[in-house]
């Protein structure tokens, strides 16, 4: 199976179950999507081994942790630079993640910090790192956030 191609309505309600517990034994993954704890198993670890499912991870909550910031940061990186910019973000904590983008930027990067100072601080890494021009957007309050495996089924 290609990643998210044939994709049923089974693993469609599996992955949902998961992702909202990653830790659900295979006996309530089975109760709650109506299939028996063998095929259960093995739709598991076809889903893992056909890179559909690509971990389990604890879902933290960054104020918990004395994270409360956050904010979404525009990388305008020279071309030149460009493949460069991941490798070096990846080194500094604060960055949560980092995509490639289309348009002006070239990449886009969430944050996660303690304060206005330390925000100050980690975007002074960045530009000195990589030596471009960035634009920030702090995030004033988090409204929802959605898992993929949340939509509908015949999504």
């Amino acid at each position: 199976m290609a990643r998210g191609e044939g994709l049923d309505s089974a693993d469609r309600r599996l992955l949902a179950v998961l992702a909202a517990d990653g830790r659900a034994k295979l006996s309530a993954l089975a109760e709650a999507t109506g299939m028996s704890v063998s095929t259960v198993q093995a739709r598991v670890r076809r889903l893992e081994d056909a890179g559909v499912i690509t971990g389990y991870r604890a879902v933290v909550d960054p104020v918990a942790v004395g994270r409360p910031m956050s904010a979404f940061v525009e990388i305008y990186a020279e071309p030149e630079e460009d493949e460069q910019v991941p490798g070096i973000l990846e080194g500094i904590e604060d960055v949560t993640a980092c995509w490639s983008v289309a348009g002006e930027a070239t990449h886009l990067v969430t944050l996660s910090v303690a304060d206005a100072q330390a925000l100050d601080h980690v975007l002074s890494r960045i530009r000195a790192a990589l030596r471009t021009r960035t634009r920030t957007t702090m995030v004033l309050r988090i409204h929802f956030e959605r898992s993929v495996t949340t939509m509908t089924p015949e999504s």
